[in-house]
């Protein structure tokens, strides 16, 4: 059993549209009204520790469920908070629970006030049913999905709870459903040839190039909407504060920056998933610091473009549900200056230069295939497909220990990679051999 995730698009009616905008707003004042009167209490009894000279600040923190006994005592001052659901409430408070727990834990900073109009969420924690058409929300009522026949689940089904949440100007439904899949069964290092792993180099002009030369093209979504947001932006900053036309620019902009990030979305969606089809065994990329390669403001608004860091988290849960070793080549590996033919590295070589010829075997080179082909590489030593010698097993990635600087690297800064990478094999394979009946979360 696993739990598989849904984000589904409403369809709103207007008094609908009401409904989800005021139970936002009741979350956010609950969550924004404890908070302010937790930092009111730890000011108050700092200078009570201040008066008295306590080496210690009294704590009066409390729990979600103390919080609560206060809301419910508010609810009798504001009626305006019962027109929405109960849970509302409660649930935002348990977000402001486990935001403090998280900045205890020096997991994340201190929690902040919440904006009207950003990121507008509430959860919904009873009553809540999905069907293929429609889902039903406690508070407000049965709500069109705008995706109609979705094949969820047969029949009404009722879940733990669900989060409606605003992007733009439209809202969306996301939930959790339990799903039986069958274990993904990896694969054995002895059993892994050439064939079975795939290196993908990414970049910019091309998103990805794979070892056996296909090319994944870059759409650049925020490039092509570059001059429609410049314009929008300009339409909203000349809008007057607070006015109804500065309101109706914010959403044409929003609009334009919802289209860019479903662009991208959509085609690393596309690639990862056509990357698994292919069923290797082992799929080999590079570890790329999209933040530091920001650094270069040349290349910053192209490589934060690609999404670089959303790929590879794509592809290692996709991996995983279909038992593919996932193997992230070291930081420092040079695919790019390396000769994938003998393995001599070519230390001059420049961001510009997208084809070179390698001074050693003289063999001419196409950057991207060739930094590809040198991922593959690493694959095979990491799965032992080379002799004492040095050369590889294969003939395809021939290379002599005289002058292959690749397994040098390899073998000085990656031997405990290796090491772990086989532990790791020799316990999934232990545990995927048939034992009786077992679940997979």
């Amino acid at each position: 059993m696993k739990m598989r995730s849904y984000r589904l698009e409403l369809k709103l009616n207007q008094g609908q549209r009401v409904l989800c905008s005021k139970s936002a707003g009741t979350s956010r004042f609950a969550y924004n009204w404890k908070l302010d009167k937790l930092i009111g209490e730890y000011e108050a009894n700092k200078a009570l520790a201040t008066m008295y000279g306590l080496n210690k600040i009294p704590s009066t923190f409390g729990s979600a469920i103390d919080w609560h006994k206060d809301w419910v005592l508010l609810k009798q001052e504001l009626p305006w908070i019962r027109e929405t659901s109960k849970c509302c409430g409660q649930e935002a408070l348990r977000d402001l629970q486990l935001a403090f727990q998280r900045f205890f834990s020096k997991k994340s900073g201190y929690p902040k006030f919440k904006k009207r109009g950003q990121r507008d969420s509430f959860r919904i924690s009873s009553n809540v049913y999905v069907l293929n058409n429609y889902v039903q929300i406690a508070g407000i009522g049965k709500i069109r999905l705008k995706e109609k026949n979705y094949p969820i689940l047969e029949g009404k089904c009722l879940l733990s709870q669900a989060t409606v949440s605003r992007q733009c100007d439209g809202w969306y439904v996301s939930f959790l459903l339990p799903e039986t899949v069958e274990d993904p069964v990896m694969a054995s290092i002895e059993s892994i040839e050439e064939c079975d792993i795939l290196g993908v180099d990414l970049g910019i002009k091309e998103l990805a190039i794979t070892s056996e030369g296909e090319t994944f093209e870059n759409p650049k979504a925020y490039k092509k909407h570059l001059a429609k947001l410049k314009r929008y932006q300009r339409m909203v900053s000349r809008r007057a504060k607070g006015s109804k036309n500065k309101q109706k620019a914010i959403t044409k902009l929003s609009r334009v920056h919802k289209r860019v990030a479903d662009i991208r979305n959509d085609t690393v969606h596309k690639l990862t998933t056509s990357l698994v089809r292919t069923k290797p065994k082992v799929i080999v990329i590079e570890t790329l610091k999209p933040k530091n390669m920001s650094k270069n403001h040349k290349l910053a608004s192209a490589v934060l473009d690609s999404s670089f860091g959303k790929i590879k988290d794509t592809l290692k849960y996709k991996c995983a549900w279909n038992g593919i070793h996932l193997i992230m080549a070291p930081t420092f590996y040079a695919s790019s200056k390396y000769c994938s033919i003998c393995g001599h590295k070519h230390n001059d070589l420049k961001l510009s230069d997208r084809e070179w010829t390698c001074s050693s075997c003289g063999t001419h080179l196409d950057r991207d295939v060739n930094a590809a082909k040198n991922l593959q590489y690493l694959g095979l030593w990491m799965v032992d497909k080379h002799s004492p010698s040095g050369e590889s097993s294969v003939s395809s990635t021939q290379s002599y220990a005289c002058g292959d600087e690749r397994l040098q690297f390899l073998l000085e800064q990656c031997s405990s990679m290796k090491q772990e990478f086989k532990s790791q094999n020799q316990t999934l394979h232990l545990e995927c051999e048939p034992q009786g009946e077992h679940s997979f979360a």
